[in-house]
């Protein structure tokens, strides 16, 4: 499980982002990312439009398609279930209030339902 730093949100009229700063041995901090870009979604083929997981340092061979399949949230812990990987993340130290922004961001990623969000 990941110790989560902080959260940070960011809304735009191209993006919706959530990203979570994670301790990394190594690195000290490295970012889990859920993006949707909006702007561009109409230029992609169905299977495309999506919320995009990555996870800073963690190459994969077809990043592009590492889709949000399942989110779950409790007050302590959020498990993201992805196309290619599963990360748990210990959110104990984020406040509640932040917590529920997030929801409601990724209400917001979820427009379409291309993921199932499931909070406790």
């Amino acid at each position: 499980m990941h110790k989560v730093q902080f959260i940070s949100l960011e809304e735009d009229d191209k993006d919706l982002i959530v990203s979570f700063a994670i301790e990394d041995p190594l690195m000290g901090v490295k970012s889990l990312i859920l993006l949707r870009t909006l702007f561009y979604e109409e230029l992609l083929d169905e299977e495309e439009r999506a919320v995009k997981v990555s996870l800073e340092g963690d190459e994969l061979e077809q990043d592009y398609l590492n889709v949000l399949k399942r989110i779950s949230i409790s007050a302590a812990e959020v498990e993201i279930i992805s196309a290619f990987r599963e990360y748990r993340l210990d959110i104990s130290g984020i406040a509640a209030s932040e917590i529920e922004e997030m929801v409601e961001l990724l209400r917001k990623q979820n427009y379409d339902n291309k993921f199932s969000i499931h909070i406790a």
